[in-house]
């Protein structure tokens, strides 16, 4: 299983045992199908305003320089180097 899915997994586990509140966002991994992460990951959105995302390898490390804060971060799908 990949580091994302067990990533993932592990969240639905906490969901099960927690009562969602609706003030806090939420992060759910974006996994592929090979269960690595994908190179865009955000949080849950709050109303109408988009949660924050970030770029991250398929490890799911945050890459250098990766834009946050503004729910429209475009990760470059080409590898760089």
């Amino acid at each position: 299983m990949g580091p994302c899915r067990r990533h993932l997994d592990s969240v639905l586990q906490q969901l099960q045992t927690e009562v969602f509140r609706g003030s806090h966002t939420l992060y759910v991994p974006n996994c592929d199908h090979r269960g690595f992460y994908r190179k865009r990951q955000c949080r849950s959105s709050q109303g109408q305003r988009r949660g924050p995302c970030w770029c991250v390898d398929r490890m799911g490390q945050p890459l250098p320089g990766s834009p946050d804060g503004n729910g429209s971060s475009l990760c470059h799908t080409g590898s760089s180097g």
